[in-house]
């Protein structure tokens, strides 16, 4: 169990892991949450050292949603003004990584959908998250990770790069390397 639990956080978070993307958000179903605690609290030994956290940061009906993060690209985020301003749109107020996370797991509790500010905390570019909410989700010129509306070429090459990196780590986890070889310190 606790390797296809692991071969699951290399799936979902390989570009995180690899040092290329802030964050990445994916599910556990079905799981026990005493077990997950011990494999989070083990993820964190591996992964802390080298700049990278896990967390839960919402549980609905049996289904987990870990978040994988970079501390140094969320705090970045935190600082910048513009993204400042747009969180506070939704009612944040703390812009330390603790604070936006706590905050972010507050609105994750409280919405039947995902929170439109989500994409900001999986690092998608804010234009995008902005007119993703302005249209509905409808109107987009492309869809890859996220849906984009605006800089389609630059998008498409991210795409690229975090398919090749999926492709790698998961190749190089499946001929034995561990997270901590996979994990690019920061």
């Amino acid at each position: 169990m606790i390797e296809n639990i692991d071969s699951r956080l290399v799936r979902h978070c390989a570009p995180t892991l690899a040092g290329l993307k802030t964050a990445n958000l994916f599910c556990l179903d079905d799981a026990d949450g005493v077990l997950l605690c011990n494999i989070l609290a083990r993820w964190n030994r591996v992964l802390n050292p080298k700049g990278v956290s896990a967390r839960i940061v919402a549980e609905r009906c049996g289904r987990y949603f870990i978040y994988v993060y970079r501390n140094s690209a969320l705090q970045e985020l935190g600082n910048s003004c513009e993204i400042r301003d747009f969180l506070k749109g939704f009612g944040y107020i703390g812009f330390d990584v603790e604070s936006l996370l706590n905050f972010f797991q507050v609105r994750m509790a409280r919405s039947v959908c995902f929170p439109h500010e989500v994409g900001v905390f999986l690092g998608y570019p804010l234009q995008d998250v902005k007119d993703f909410i302005a249209y509905g989700g409808k109107n987009y010129k492309v869809i890859g990770c996220w849906k984009v509306y605006n800089d389609v070429p630059n998008s498409m090459h991210i795409f690229d790069v975090y398919k090749k990196c999926h492709k790698i780590f998961n190749e190089r986890f499946e001929q034995g390397d561990s997270l901590d070889e996979l994990t690019v310190a920061s």
